[in-house]
């Protein structure tokens, strides 16, 4: 094995380790469970969270024109 596959398993491990690490020490209270709608949903994503929907969408359909621009195949 070459460094490069060496430095690959190792950060994973440590990415592993630092993903259980969080999910084994966060407390997951079991509250009560409720029935949320999806118009409630829907108003609390565009009233409380408008802004931040917006940027992620506008983020999401960059990362899309970008694999359609990567994939492209050029005609030589």
């Amino acid at each position: 094995m070459n460094r490069r596959t060496i430095a690959s398993i190792i950060a994973a491990l440590a990415l592993f380790l630092i993903v259980l690490g969080s999910i084994l020490s966060t407390d997951w209270n079991a509250g009560e469970m409720t029935e949320v709608g999806t118009e409630r949903v829907g108003s609390s994503l565009f009233d409380d969270y408008g802004f931040t929907f917006l940027v992620v969408g506008l983020l999401m359909f960059a990362a899309m024109m970008g694999g359609v621009f990567l994939a492209k195949e050029d005609d030589k």
